[in-house]
């Protein structure tokens, strides 16, 4: 009785030490690096949500906005890399930003570890539904036009993906445009539907509601394919403008590099199976959102150096630059 008592101890005593140890135990936290409304929170709302139900604990959404996205990803970046604070990476931050800021704190690809890619949001070039311009071909025709007055397009801010995409497109076609910033996506888009600006990029769920009320025309979509939530508009690709096809956002999730293995293993199989439920999908394609395909860790790697390779050119060509 005695020695099967004393082999029993330390069995007992291991249980609740694995409990302690099973990834997660408590809630989590998702940092969306932009304000309430946006894209980029539209985005992290599904998947904290979905990710919440897999994991077992509920996922917070904290806004933390500033700098160009630069404030939450550099926040996270310093937090305790334990796998319960997330960032919500997008384009902006990891491929825009390491080109656009002189100085960074941190190194927005680098010192993260990606959990996965959530979905794709289609730039939608714009003109108010009072424009003359009913095609891209009479918007080109329009800029390269001497004679005429110079046109003018929105972005969200300097080195945003919207304001790159109009670089990519004024130097694709040639056509003569003043660069017009604005605070955000919602005084941009404001500005085009009161006409007071010629045309812009803009992600197609802030502007959906917009395009089917008829308030706003869509000339053409980044992107290999049309967009589920807009059909019958072409793909600027098919309209001669191949650079596009590669053009459209992303948004994903990712960790600190240092996160333990284990905890990262976790989050990307509940992050893959949150993101396979129909439901969730449904979801992402409603907004406006392309979903992802699966992607394992390499394959994100490669993915997000590929992003990099296509938008600091843009930057460059941009003369954008942040102190």
């Amino acid at each position: 009785m005695h020695r099967r008592h004393l082999l029993a101890a330390p069995l007992a005593l291991a249980t609740p030490a694995l409990a302690q140890d099973a990834f997660p135990s408590r809630p989590l936290t998702l940092v969306v690096p932009f304000t309430a409304g946006s894209a980029t929170d539209i985005a992290g709302r599904i998947v904290a949500q979905a990710m919440g139900e897999q994991l077992g604990h509920p996922v917070a959404v904290e806004n933390r906005a500033g700098a160009g996205g630069s404030v939450g990803t550099g926040a996270v970046a310093r937090s305790r890399p334990d796998g319960y604070t997330m960032i919500l990476m997008v384009t902006s931050t990891v491929a825009v930003n390491r080109a656009l800021y002189r100085s960074l704190p941190f190194d927005p690809w680098r010192d993260f570890a990606p959990v996965g890619i959530q979905c794709f949001a289609q730039n939608a070039l714009m003109v108010p539904a009072a424009s003359p311009f009913r095609s891209l071909a009479e918007l080109v025709a329009h800029g390269r036009d001497a004679s005429r007055p110079q046109l003018r397009y929105f972005s969200p801010g300097s080195g945003s993906s919207q304001h790159l995409s109009s670089v990519l497109l004024v130097q694709a076609t040639g056509i003569r445009a003043d660069h017009v910033p604005y605070r955000g996506p919602p005084e941009g888009i404001t500005a085009l539907v009161s006409n007071e600006i010629e045309f812009g990029f803009s992600t197609t769920p802030p502007i959906l509601g917009l395009w089917r009320e008829g308030r706003l025309r869509s000339l053409g979509v980044s992107g290999p394919q049309p967009d589920a939530a807009m059909p019958d508009v072409p793909t600027l690709a098919s309209l001669g403008l191949g650079d596009f096809q590669e053009m459209d956002p992303f948004y994903g999730v990712a960790v600190p590099k240092d996160t333990p293995a284990p905890a990262l293993a976790r989050l990307r199989a509940a992050f893959a199976a949150a993101m396979a439920q129909p439901a969730v999908q449904a979801r992402i394609t409603q907004t406006g959102f392309r979903n992802a395909t699966p992607m394992d860790g390499p394959t994100m790697d490669r993915f997000l150096e590929r992003q990099v390779a296509i938008w600091a050119p843009l930057v460059r060509a941009s003369g954008a630059t942040v102190d």
